[in-house]
């Protein structure tokens, strides 16, 4: 078997193949899943360290909510035409700023992919003015998701479109409203080609907004009450008593802790706290409820738009799989190398994990397109509710095949690995993937146990996930 340190050292191999391996897969998958390019996701991530040796480590933003820790920033570049595969990634300094990746971004896509007509999907944390240029010189058209607070647009559009009377209903009862945009609301610079805007309102969304603000809102005014009450009664009490700064500070850990200090007007006097709701922004932030606005120069229809921005999830969802399940935080190698190829190692990962449900899919789409020619109508739903009921997402798949197991045997005093029986479902997810089942053990499938002579065995499992050594 082959020593930690032979593990470390294939991540070198695996970065110098980075682009070409990427560029091989993207074309592999372009002809296997016939993708139809037509939308291009991107997001940027972070992902903190435990140690402070590698030159790529810095202090930044953190999406992880660790500003302790240094961290890297990663670039996903996703293509979505309809599922979501990831093709291409960066790996940045800890504190690059999201908007100064994108050029790197649009020159790859050009040069190494030739997509040059797909609609670029991303948030408008990403994206300058100039930016925006480049991708009106190339012909590249954007969907771009504005954040419904602190910004000049979404004050000024959330402010003018109150009427909800006003907003056309879409397919699934999303209520949206459109009107051109010249210029940039942030800068004041003409805008590149036709731009428009879309306010969406979601009822759904909106009664939960209000739900939690409500609820936030009553959990500090107990919290501010129960302070009142202390400090009405400190002077009968023993012990350290409360100074105006102690108070102040402890007021701003309630209102901070719920977010909502700024829906509160809050005075002290060294004697007497007293506090009440500020009604003229709490009334501010309900016209926010259930909205979120979309800026696009794509030729779509304004639902195309729309669903296209709710598709970016997938680029989050990914970064979620990277860092929950796939285990790519923390970072703990301090080789640059090296962390470059932990990255791509769990980007392959996940393609590998996406790839298995994409299969999965469209089987079983296959399947229902045949359950749909039953001639019985009872025996039509069973089949289509069995087959709906069957989907699997990438990760169940991996659960199942987890249960396949290599156990340490030994036959006529010679060790080998018997591999465990499929079960039947396990049996049926390796047909569908077109992947052979295990073979029985036999004397020429026999593997050694113990390391060759000269290699050292690894330390700790070998399903943990790879960290640094002093090979590095």
């Amino acid at each position: 078997m082959p020593s930690l340190q032979h593990l470390y050292r294939t991540l070198d191999y695996l970065v110098e193949a980075k682009e070409q391996l990427e560029d091989h897969m993207y074309g592999q998958l372009r002809d296997l899943l016939n993708l139809r390019l037509n939308l291009v996701f991107y997001d940027v991530t972070s992902t903190y360290f435990e140690g402070d040796h590698c030159p790529l480590a810095e202090y930044g933003y953190s999406r992880d909510h660790r500003p302790d820790r240094k961290q890297i920033t990663i670039g996903l570049l996703v293509l979505v035409s309809p599922e979501g595969l990831p093709i291409a990634h960066e790996v940045f300094r800890g504190g690059t700023v999201d908007y100064t990746t994108v050029p790197g971004v649009l020159e790859r896509l050009q040069k190494r992919f030739g997509v040059q007509s797909c609609a670029f999907v991303s948030h408008r944390g990403t994206v300058t003015a100039e930016n925006l240029r480049r991708l009106h010189e190339a012909g590249s058209p954007y969907v771009l998701g504005y954040h419904k607070r602190g910004r000049a647009l979404s004050d000024q559009l959330l402010a003018e479109h109150t009427d909800l009377a006003a907003y056309t209903e879409g397919p699934d009862g999303l209520l949206y409203k459109e009107t051109p945009l010249a210029t940039d609301p942030e800068d004041g610079s003409p805008l590149p080609g036709t731009t428009r805007t879309l306010l969406c309102y979601n009822e759904a969304k909106a009664q939960e907004d209000r739900a939690l603000r409500e609820v936030a809102l009553a959990e500090a005014e107990a919290a501010l009450r129960d302070l009142q009450q202390r400090l009405a009664t400190q002077d009968r009490r023993r012990g350290r008593k409360f100074t105006a700064k102690g108070v102040m500070l402890r007021v701003a850990e309630i209102l901070g802790h719920k977010g909502v200090a700024k829906f509160f007007q809050v005075a002290y006097d060294g004697r007497e706290l007293r506090f009440e709701r500020d009604e003229a922004a709490i009334a501010k932030e309900t016209l926010r409820d259930g909205k979120f606005l979309v800026q696009t120069s794509a030729d779509l229809s304004p639902w195309d738009v729309i669903r296209a921005y709710k598709n970016l999830q997938r680029v989050e969802t990914a970064f979620r799989e990277l860092k929950d399940f796939l285990r790519i935080r923390p970072v703990y190698h301090w080789n640059e190398q090296r962390v470059r190829g932990h990255v791509f190692t769990c980007v392959l990962a996940y393609l590998f994990e996406q790839w298995m449900e994409v299969v999965y899919t469209r089987h079983v789409e296959a399947r229902l397109a045949e359950a749909a020619r039953t001639a019985d109508p009872a025996a039509r739903e069973e089949e289509v509710r069995r087959l709906q009921s069957s989907r699997l997402t990438g990760r169940r798949i991996l659960d199942l095949l987890s249960r396949l197991h290599a156990t340490a045997q030994t036959f006529v005093g010679k060790p080998f690995y018997a591999v465990t029986t499929p079960t039947p479902q396990v049996g049926h997810v390796l047909k569908v993937l077109d992947v052979p089942p295990p073979s029985a053990p036999s004397a020429s499938s026999q593997l050694p146990l113990t390391p060759p002579p000269g290699s050292r065995a690894p330390r700790g499992p070998s399903t943990t996930t790879l960290g640094h050594s002093k090979f590095e």
